[in-house]
Order: C-alpha cells, then structure tokens, then sequence
C-alpha cells in the first residue's frame, strides 16, 4: 500500500523522524567534521549548516502548505 504525502505529513512517527535526523546533522560531532575546510574561499561549516537549514526550511513549508487544505 503506497502512502501519500498528504497521509505521510499526518503520522506523528514521521514527524518524530524530523525532529530527530535534524537533531542529529546539527549536532557537535558531526559540525565537527567540516570544521578547517573551504570550498571556494568559504568555510565548509557554513555552507553545511546553512544548507541543513534551508531544506528543513523548505520541508516544513512544503509541509505547512500541504495542510492547509
């Protein structure tokens, strides 16, 4: 049985799954890894988390536009 994205937003597991994946890709160890490299001039840790951040931005607008119905 396939779900949809309309029935996946309503489980509360799945939001639970992310909370947890973006506690895990923000937390110490793994900002850690990025700490002392660049890619094109700019530090790797900003462009880690900032790009952590837009796609769970994205996702919960994604999400929040998906409800209003």
């Amino acid at each position: 049985m396939m779900l949809s994205l309309r029935d996946l937003i309503g489980q509360k597991e799945f939001w639970i799954f992310l909370f947890v994946s973006g506690w895990v890709l923000l937390n110490w160890p793994l900002i850690t890894l990025a700490e002392g490299y660049t890619w094109m001039g700019m530090p790797a840790i900003l462009i880690y988390i900032s790009s952590i951040w837009l796609v769970f931005i994205f996702a919960l607008y994604l999400f929040d536009r998906g409800s209003i119905e």
